[in-house]
């Protein structure tokens, strides 16, 4: 395990300036190289409570930018047609990808990432998709899948 000091929100539970304990490659390969944490020497640690307020200031920033475009993404409903079986079995399926260029033409700008679908829908119906856009804000966006038999 390695120490690291937090330089931006990422997960609920770690706060700026935070010292927590990560497995060695995450720090490694994850958190230090993106610019979230710096591994948790004395200097470090005294250097990110020097620039805590700022980073604060940052974070907060980007919740309200997160807000913003949660508000946006509440108003829309994503609405596809995908030839489907009797039983309402797509023949093909609707993927991140498609919710990320969705929500593109819709000027809606966000990481791919941040769209957690889980498995891929292959059935039409109604569904809500959830969007982390920060770690405090949240929003769902509504799918409705239809077969171009069902919506004639």
């Amino acid at each position: 395990m390695t120490k690291v000091v937090v330089l931006e929100k990422f997960k609920k539970n770690w706060d700026i300036g935070s010292v927590v304990s990560v497995k060695d490659g995450y720090a490694r390969n994850y958190l230090i190289p993106t610019g979230k944490a710096k591994f948790a020497t004395k200097q470090n640690i005294e250097e990110t409570k020097s620039l805590e307020e700022s980073l604060i200031k940052k974070d907060d920033e980007n919740k309200t930018n997160a807000k913003k475009i949660a508000l946006k993404i509440d108003e829309l409903k994503f609405t596809k047609e995908i030839a489907a079986k009797e039983n309402g079995e797509l023949y093909g399926s609707l993927s991140v990808s498609d919710i990320f260029v969705f929500l593109s033409e819709n000027e809606v700008n966000i990481q791919k990432k941040s769209i957690k679908l889980g498995n891929k829908i292959k059935t039409t119906g109604e569904y809500s998709v959830d969007i982390d856009l920060h770690p405090e804000v949240n929003c769902s966006l509504d799918i409705e899948i239809l077969s171009p038999k069902t919506s004639s």
